[in-house]
C-alpha cells in the first residue's frame, strides 16, 4: 500500500487510470446486479416490481448519506498522506466511524416506525405491506451496508480500489443466490428480497473485518486505542459530507422535473424514451464515473502534498480522457441507437421518440464528463459545497429556462430538452473556470511553500 501512495505523487495520471479500473468494473456489475436483482423481484408480481419504483429512490438517498461519510472521510485521509500525516488518517477514520454508528441507530429508529404512514399518506395504502416487508430489514441492518461503504472509502484513500472491488462484487454476488431460495424457496417474498440483500452486505461485511481487524493488512488502522473526541474534526466530515448528499436530494428533484414536465408538456413516450436513454447514459458513461472517482482520491492526495501544479496537469489530462470518452460515446449512440434501444423496448413509437430527442441528448453525452469531473475535483479539494452551489444554480436556471420557453413559444419536448441542454452547457463552462482560478490561486499561495512532514 506504501507503493500505492507513492505511486500516486509521482506519476498522477497513471494512478488515477489504474485506480478508476477495479471502480469502472464494480459499477459495470452493479449495474448487471441491479437487473438481475429486479428479475428476481419482479417474478413475485407485478405489485413488486411497482414497490421497487418507490423503494429504490428510498435507497438510493441512504446510500447517498453512506456515500457522504465515505467519500468525506476517503479526502481527509488522501489529504494527510499527501501532506505526509499518517497520524492524522487514523484520527479521522475514527471520527468518521462515530458518524457511522450515530447515522446507523437513528435511520432505523425513526425510519422504521413511519414507513407504512408515509405509504398512507400519499395514497399507497395497497402497497405498504410489500414496501414494509422489503425496506424494514434494509433500514434495520443499514449499518452493515454503511460500513462496508465506509471501510471501501478508507482502502481507496490508500490506493487499494482492487479489493474494496472484490468484496462489494463478493457480496453482491451472495445477494443474488440468497434472493431465489429466500423468495420461493422459503417462500419469504418481498422480505426475502430484503434480507437477501442484508445477507450479502452481512457477507462483504465479515471480509472487510477481516481484513481490517484479523489480517490488519491496510496502512489505515481503525481502531480506538488512544482515541481523543474531537468536534472539529466531526466537523470538518459533516462539512464535506452533508453537500454530498444534498446533490443526491437535489439530482431526484431534477429528475421529478424533467419527467412531470415532459409528461405534462409532451407525451408519456417521451418520458418513457427520456427515461430509457438515461439509463444508457448511466451505463456508457461507467468509465468516465470510474475515472472521476479516482481523480478525487488523487487530488486529495496532491492536495496535501500541495503539489498544485502537478494536480493542475492531472485533472487537465484526465478531463481530456473523459471527453473523449464522451464523444465517442455520442457518435456510437447516434450510430446505434436503434440496435442499443432493443435491449429495453421493441415499440416502433419509442424508436422514433428516441429519433427525436436523441440530437439533443448528445450535446448532453459531451457536456457530462466536464461536470462529473469538476465536481469530484471540487470534493478532493475539500470544497463539496461548491458542486453543492452549482446543482442549485442548475435547478433554478433550468426552471427559469422552462418558464421562459413555456412563455414564449409553449412548452414540448423540444422546448425541454433545449433548456436541458443550455442549462448543462451554462453550468459546464461555469464549473471549468471557477476550477481554473481554484487551482491557479492554490499555485500562487503555495509556490516556493515547504511542504509539511510531520
Amino acid at each position: 500500500m506504501i507503493d500505492n501512495i507513492k505511486c500516486i505523487q509521482e506519476n498522477p495520471v497513471k494512478s488515477t487510470i489504474a485506480l478508476s479500473i477495479p471502480i469502472i468494473v464494480l459499477l459495470f456489475l452493479d449495474t448487471f446486479y441491479a437487473v438481475a436483482d429486479l428479475y428476481w423481484i419482479g417474478s413475485i408480481g407485478t405489485s413488486a416490481i411497482v414497490c421497487m419504483g418507490y423503494i429504490s429512490n428510498a435507497v438510493y438517498v441512504l446510500s447517498k448519506m453512506g456515500d457522504g461519510i465515505g467519500r468525506a472521510v476517503n479526502v481527509l485521509i488522501s489529504n494527510a498522506f499527501g501532506a505526509r500525516r499518517r497520524g492524522k488518517t487514523k484520527i479521522y477514520a475514527q471520527h468518521g466511524m462515530i458518524l457511522i454508528f450515530a447515522v446507523s441507530i437513528i435511520i432505523p429508529l425513526i425510519g422504521i416506525p413511519i414507513i407504512r404512514g408515509i405509504c398512507f399518506a400519499v395514497n399507497l395504502d395497497g402497497y405498504a405491506d410489500l414496501i414494509f416487508a422489503y425496506l424494514a430489514p434494509i433500514l434495520g441492518f443499514i449499518i452493515l451496508s454503511m460500513m462496508n461503504n465506509y471501510f471501501s472509502s478508507i482502502l481507496g484513500s490508500e490506493g487499494d480500489t482492487k479489493r474494496a472491488t472484490i468484496i462489494i462484487i463478493a457480496g453482491n454476488l451472495i445477494n443474488l443466490v440468497m434472493d431465489p431460495i429466500l423468495i420461493f424457496h422459503f417462500g419469504m417474498g418481498m422480505l426475502g428480497a430484503g434480507f437477501a440483500t442484508i445477507i450479502g452486505c452481512g457477507f462483504a461485511f465479515s471480509l472487510f473485518i477481516y481484513l481490517f481487524y484479523i489480517r490488519k493488512d491496510t496502512l489505515v488502522k481503525v481502531d480506538f486505542k488512544g482515541f481523543e473526541f474531537d468536534w472539529t474534526i466531526i466537523w470538518q466530515i459533516v462539512k464535506l459530507a452533508l453537500p454530498i448528499i444534498f446533490d443526491g436530494l437535489l439530482l431526484s428533484i431534477v429528475g421529478v422535473i424533467i419527467n412531470y414536465a415532459l409528461h405534462v408538456y409532451a407525451t408519456p413516450v417521451a418520458a418513457f424514451a427520456y427515461v430509457v436513454l438515461l439509463r444508457i447514459q448511466t451505463t456508457v458513461f461507467t468509465p468516465v464515473q470510474g475515472l472521476s472517482k479516482s481523480l478525487c482520491i488523487v487530488t486529495g492526495h496532491l492536495a496535501g502534498a500541495k503539489r498544485f501544479s502537478l494536480l493542475r496537469d492531472t485533472v487537465r489530462r484526465i478531463l481530456l480522457i473523459a471527453l473523449a470518452i464522451g464523444i465517442v460515446t455520442a457518435v456510437v449512440m447516434s450510430l446505434c441507437h436503434i440496435e442499443i434501444l432493443s435491449f429495453f423496448s421493441s415499440d416502433q413509437i419509442i424508436y422514433e421518440e428516441v429519433r427525436n430527442i436523441m440530437m439533443f441528448l448528445l450535446i448532453i453525452l459531451v457536456v457530462h464528463p466536464v461536470l462529473v469531473t469538476c465536481n469530484y475535483v471540487y470534493v478532493g479539494l475539500e470544497k463539496s459545497v461548491y458542486s453543492l452551489y452549482f446543482l442549485i444554480f442548475n435547478v433554478v436556471l433550468f426552471v427559469a429556462v422552462l418558464a421562459a420557453f413555456d412563455y414564449a413559444f409553449g412548452l414540448t419536448d423540444f422546448g425541454i430538452f433545449m433548456a436541458l441542454i443550455i442549462v448543462n452547457v451554462i453550468e459546464s463552462a461555469l464549473m471549468l473556470v471557477v476550477m481554473r482560478i481554484m487551482l491557479a490561486n492554490r499555485i500562487a499561495e503555495n509556490e516556493g511553500g515547504i511542504l509539511e512532514v510531520g
